[in-house]
């Protein structure tokens, strides 16, 4: 296993496998990367760099976007990176879903990630840009998902306004228990088009925990593996915070890095910089890329750190 220099395992990777999406959500940071990069590396690309960050320590790889659904062969580059043995999950806005979800059950994706952030259809609409009428097939996409045993979790963005309230949570909860899935809610990011909301629609997660505590819910431990991410349970739901913005802790328990599209190396969604692997990934020079991912973990920094020198 590879650590940063300031002893952070590298254990999870997020795949981001391609930059285009049948949505417009207001908030999106498109994992980071610009739109439109292109370069797009095949299913097979996938199976080998896997193999190469299998051998690395890497345990946990979760394929995003873009809306990762978009991509004609999703279902064979999951296939590429589960037949290494590793465990696949995808995030998705799930309205391809009910397309996709036997294809993918069969191809080894463990997990689907859905970003459900309301369960209000006129509101839904407003933050993603898409018809109300989307928000039912999404939860068809999600039925099928459970029904073909496709573990679940539901994912929510903290909006000021659009989920911040004791009933939008309550509703968010009981959908989870419908389907079995669990719930997470996250921080609105700085960052891509959440930087020109993030004034308006910031709400601290300090604001869910009152209402989760209001509803019934529970300390239940914490993901000391993913961000010091604290855990809660409401009626047999397992709820998990993400505070992103300004937390040192949860910067100090950060394991992930990503894989853009054009296959540049990124150290954190925040970071400018990143080392290019596309070449010995093209080239399969398994050296040359240990080098590149040694690189990268050498220019690792927190976000925000628990001291500055400043």
């Amino acid at each position: 296993m590879l650590f940063d220099k300031y002893g952070r395992p590298f254990q999870k990777l997020r795949y981001v496998v391609n930059d285009e999406c049948n949505y417009n959500c207001v908030f999106c940071h498109f994992e980071g990367q610009s739109r439109r990069q292109g370069r797009y590396l095949t299913a097979e690309d996938y199976g080998f760099v896997t193999s190469v960050f299998k051998s690395l320590g890497v345990a946990d790889f979760k394929i995003t976007g873009g809306e990762p659904l978009l991509r004609g062969d999703i279902d064979l580059i999951v296939a590429n990176i589960a037949k290494t043995g590793a465990y696949v999950t995808l995030t998705t806005n799930g309205y391809l879903l009910r397309k996709w979800v036997r294809k993918l059950q069969a191809a080894g994706l463990k997990r689907a990630n859905v970003s459900i952030h309301t369960t209000d259809p006129e509101k839904y609409s407003k933050i993603t840009g898409v018809p109300p009428s989307a928000f039912r097939e999404v939860l068809r996409g999600l039925t099928e998902a459970r029904d073909v045993g496709i573990s679940l979790k539901l994912n929510a963005v903290v909006l000021r306004g659009i989920n911040t309230d004791r009933e939008s949570v309550k509703n968010l909860v009981k959908l989870a228990a419908s389907l079995g899935a669990a719930l997470q809610f996250i921080e609105l990011m700085p960052s891509g088009w959440g930087a020109s909301v993030f004034n308006e629609l910031y709400e601290p997660i300090e604001t869910l925990v009152n209402i989760i505590f209001e509803l019934g819910g529970r300390p239940a431990g914490v993901r000391k593996e993913l961000h010091n991410r604290p855990l809660y349970n409401i009626a047999g739901v397992t709820i998990e915070l993400i505070k992103n913005f300004s937390n040192p802790t949860f910067c100090s328990g950060c394991t992930t890095m990503r894989l853009t599209s054009d296959g540049k190396l990124k150290t954190c969604i925040y970071a400018d910089s990143s080392v290019d692997l596309m070449p010995y990934i093209k080239s399969r020079d398994v050296e040359g890329l240990l080098y590149a991912v040694r690189t990268a973990l050498a220019r690792r920094e927190p976000r925000f750190k628990l001291y500055s020198s400043s």
